[in-house]
């Protein structure tokens, strides 16, 4: 018979007073120079939610589902220019995350992610939720690591930090086995302190510094196009100091943009499939393009129609993998942004730009209630102020139709994914990030419906961002391919109504439905003063048309 008196296998007085392995991996975190954690919790990674009540130097903010942890983490790490951390339990709960690590590593944020593993001695046997973790992530991370035993634990996850953090910046995965978490501290190596971001910024060789100055000086066309790692590498200062002094023509990509004063004469926009088509066509007749910190993917290139043949690419990244990825015959410049803007800037002392003047078109989209929103953000966003798009026709809208001073305004998408539901969770990571400030997100009725729970951590957390929803009450993008691209029907236009309005109450958030330019007006200075949380319903048409699609169909037809 069973003594019910008799103590468990494992004393909790001892949990409680013994330092663990998991209060070392905030240890370790803390020693890096982690300031936040994002997470979600199991009972297999609960360990490390005791541990972060134990110690103050690391905030730790919990999410109402892992997916929306991560974006949090790699929204805050975009904004706040640190390494953002995520925590997941192992098993059904991390693989949610796996979109946000897709994020991260297709947009180079620094992003760790620690989720707890299978305990050691039941691997392999069909434990509860037991997932190959290192394979799974290892598709979407850096590097995967796995600490098996609490020697140097600190250590290792503050290498892990790091990782994330150096050039190309992008996610690492850490597994601590569920058993492993509650061990003893071992010995070892603590963790190491946080070396300075940026200190070791790659200058590019003078006499390659020298070529590029030379291309530009006979070019009778040229053009810089500027990337998310301008703004990953702290370089926005030294490019705009270029821009200023050359009077160089330059564009952005998506993740590029604010980098510079889009009010400039010389400012473009945003180039490709989520700009504009003045922009794409003056970078179509380019004889020189340089191109800093961009990956050259499909949306940036427009839809790698540039460079073409007889056009000159000069590609400019701290990562020497990403220059030779592209097959165009191009010169290579291994070097920091900032220290390649800075030496071209001096290289090219006295030079004034004389090629075509730019001449933006007219807007070709919709002229309808998203327009006149975009608008009325490009007026009213403050410097410090953050605009979070979801994927499909909210970036779209955000990327060609609002136009950004530059300095610390951001624009987020989820660029590296193409994912919606990211809007709602990055715009609060935005906000932990940078609590000042005003944030902006904007989003389809698809995407909040799959991100909604978020709202409650809005409340929770005290983070009043102001919510754009563009509600045509189906998935506009995707059904608008399907007639207009495929020859089909709409996939979505069964969808019932949503209350969006009650939804918003019932989550404590202020709300306010609006059909036209006049009733958005009437409630802009409410909505806006960033006091509560607040969900805008904009009511729009179906058959809206947002820039990005009226780039893709014009593109059909072009091709």
């Amino acid at each position: 018979m069973t003594n019910l008196m008799e103590p468990g296998p494992a004393a909790a007085a001892d949990v409680r007073t013994t330092t663990t392995v998991a209060d070392v991996v905030f240890t370790g975190l803390a020693q890096a120079g982690v300031r936040t954690v994002v997470g979600f919790p199991g009972e297999t990674s609960l360990p490390l939610y005791v541990a972060a009540q134990r110690q103050d130097a690391v905030r730790h903010v919990m999410a109402r589902c892992p997916r929306c942890a991560g974006y949090m983490a790699e929204a805050y790490a975009r904004v706040s220019g640190e390494v953002g951390v995520c925590d997941a339990p192992g098993g059904i709960g991390s693989p949610f995350t796996t979109p946000a690590l897709l994020e991260a590593y297709n947009s180079s944020t620094p992003l760790v992610f620690v989720a707890s593993g299978v305990a050691r001695d039941k691997r392999g046997r069909w434990t509860t939720g037991e997932c190959a973790q290192q394979e799974l992530f290892g598709a979407v991370a850096k590097s995967t690591v796995r600490l098996e035993l609490p020697d140097g634990a600190a250590a290792r996850v503050a290498s892990a930090v790091h990782a994330a953090a150096s050039p190309r910046g992008g996610p690492v995965f850490v597994e601590v086995p569920s058993d492993v978490l509650t061990l003893p501290a071992g010995g070892g190596p603590s963790g190491a302190a946080a070396p300075a971001r940026g200190r070791l910024r790659a200058a590019p060789a003078a006499d390659v510094v020298a070529g590029v100055a030379k291309l530009l000086r006979d070019a009778g066309r040229a053009v810089v196009v500027a990337g998310g790692g301008v703004h990953a590498g702290d370089a926005t200062g030294a490019l705009r100091e270029l821009i200023a002094r050359t009077g160089l023509p330059v564009a952005t990509t998506l993740n590029g943009k604010a980098a510079v004063d889009e009010r400039l004469p010389s400012a473009l926009g945003v180039t490709g499939a989520k700009g504009g088509l003045a922009a794409n066509r003056y970078i179509h007749q380019a004889d020189v393009i340089v191109a800093i910190g961009t990956k050259l993917g499909d949306k940036s290139t427009d839809k790698y129609r540039w460079p073409h043949a007889g056009q000159v690419l000069v590609h400019v990244d701290s990562d020497a993998g990403e220059l030779d990825r592209f097959g165009h015959p191009s010169l290579p410049v291994l070097a920091d942004a900032g220290e390649f803007c800075r030496a071209l800037t001096g290289e090219l002392s006295g030079f004034r730009y004389q090629g075509p003047v730019f001449r933006p078109e007219p807007p070709f989209w919709s002229s309808g209630l998203t327009d006149h929103l975009c608008r009325r953000l490009t007026a009213g966003l403050g410097d410090a102020d953050v605009v979070v798009a979801d994927a499909s026709v909210s970036s779209g809208w955000a990327g060609a139709a609002v136009r950004m001073r530059g300095a610390r305004q951001r624009l987020l998408t989820p660029r590296g994914s193409g994912s919606i539901s990211y809007a709602l969770p990055a715009a609060l990571g935005a906000k932990l990030a940078r609590p000042h400030a005003r944030v902006f997100g904007i989003g389809g009725d698809g995407g909040l419906s799959i991100a909604m729970h978020e709202m409650e951590t809005a409340v929770r957390l005290d983070l009043p961002v102001t919510y754009f929803l563009l509600n045509n009450e189906r998935l506009g993008l995707i059904d608008r391919h399907a007639v207009d691209l495929l020859g089909g029907r709409p996939v979505s236009a069964e969808f019932t109504s949503i209350d969006w309005q009650a939804i918003a109450s019932a989550f404590g958030w202020r709300s306010a439905r609006v059909r036209d330019a006049g009733e958005l007006d009437a409630v802009w200075d409410t909505v806006c003063d960033g006091a509560r949380p607040t969900l805008v319903e904009c009511v729009v048409p179906a058959d809206e048309s947002a820039p990005d699609l009226v780039l893709t169909l014009r593109g059909e037809e072009d091709a």
